[in-house]
């Protein structure tokens, strides 16, 4: 969905934005097990911002994140988990219109979301078993399903409040502070004109 002043620049600041916060979500300001703005910032890229960052903001941020606090082979799930959620959030929110009716559809996203993370992860874990803790066959599989719904509550939760609360913050943003985006150079009001986003 394209936004007042959609300018080049402005997807640029608003994505390295989203980065910033989803990689300290992850880092300084953990929330707790499962508890990251990842998602939201994927759902918020994907809706706003257009399909390149929608796939940019996920893997952006979790390439930086996980070079903090480090990763092991997991990392190909999770990183295509968010690379997913990204997507969704451009194919089911970029038409969506008002604050209302995006910010339901966007938690309802995030909802979706954290069963898509949770059944891909956990197939993934399940996958590579590097510690030998489930059995190879489909036993083993929903064993690993049992064992990471507590994971999955907590991924509920924090995607319940975080998601519905960063696109509420998001709009009201644009609603108070518009001016900060008119400064748009003549080749990005074009930009504009032509309806590139």
């Amino acid at each position: 969905m394209p936004i007042f002043n959609n300018t080049p620049s402005f997807r640029v600041f608003f994505a390295v934005l989203l980065i910033i916060l989803a990689v300290l979500g992850r880092t300084i300001f953990h929330l707790g097990e499962n508890i990251e703005f990842v998602t939201a910032a994927s759902l918020l890229a994907g809706s706003f911002l257009g399909l390149f960052w929608s796939i940019t903001v996920p893997l952006v941020s979790m390439a930086i994140s996980d070079l903090i606090i480090g990763n092991t082979l997991i990392f190909l799930f999770t990183w295509s988990a968010y690379l997913i959620i990204g997507i969704l959030g451009f194919i089911f929110l970029r038409s969506s219109k008002g604050i209302v009716s995006q910010t339901i559809k966007a938690t309802f996203t995030g909802v979706l979301a954290s069963f898509v993370f949770f059944l891909w992860t956990n197939f993934g874990v399940w996958l590579l078993d590097s510690f030998g803790m489930y059995s190879d066959g489909l036993s083993g599989l929903i064993e690993s399903y049992i064992f990471g719904l507590p994971f999955l509550k907590m991924n509920l939760l924090g995607n319940l409040f975080l998601v519905p609360l960063s696109f509420i913050l998001f709009h009201l943003f644009l609603i108070f502070y518009p001016s900060i985006f008119k400064s748009a150079s003549k080749t990005e009001r074009s930009y504009i004109k032509k309806g590139s986003y």
